[in-house]
C-alpha cells in the first residue's frame, strides 16, 4: 500500500470532461494562441483542423496556483522556467480530486 493512495473497488475518480472548470481557451486573452493550438491543432501541411480522438481543454480551477507552492494538501499549481506564463492543459479523462460538476446553465 502506498501512503496517500486510496483505492475503493467499484469507485472511479471524476474527470475533466464533467468539470465546471474545464474550459476552452479564450481567444482574446493574452497567451491563448499557443493554448488554442494545443487544444485544437491544425495539420502542418494543409492548415486544416485535425480530427483528434479526444478533447483537450484548459483547467481554470480558481485554487490553481502559478509559480508558487500549492496552499492546500490537495492543491496543484503550474510553473514554467521563466515564471512568466504557464497553463494546465488536460485531456477529457484526466481525473482530479478538485472536480466540481458542471451545472446546467
Amino acid at each position: 500500500m502506498v501512503a496517500g493512495l486510496r483505492i475503493v473497488e467499484g469507485e472511479s475518480m471524476n474527470t475533466c470532461k464533467t468539470c465546471a472548470h474545464w474550459k476552452e481557451p479564450d481567444e482574446g486573452e493574452y497567451g491563448m494562441a499557443n493554448s488554442d493550438e494545443i487544444c485544437h491543432p491544425t495539420d502542418p501541411d494543409t492548415y486544416e483542423p485535425m480530427v483528434m480522438p479526444f478533447a483537450v481543454k484548459l483547467c481554470r480551477h480558481p485554487k490553481q496556483t502559478f509559480a508558487e507552492r500549492p496552499v492546500e494538501a490537495d492543491g496543484f499549481g503550474v510553473v514554467d522556467g521563466s515564471e512568466y506564463y504557464a497553463r494546465l492543459i488536460t485531456a477529457e479523462d484526466f481525473g482530479c480530486v478538485r472536480h466540481e460538476a458542471k451545472t446546467n446553465e
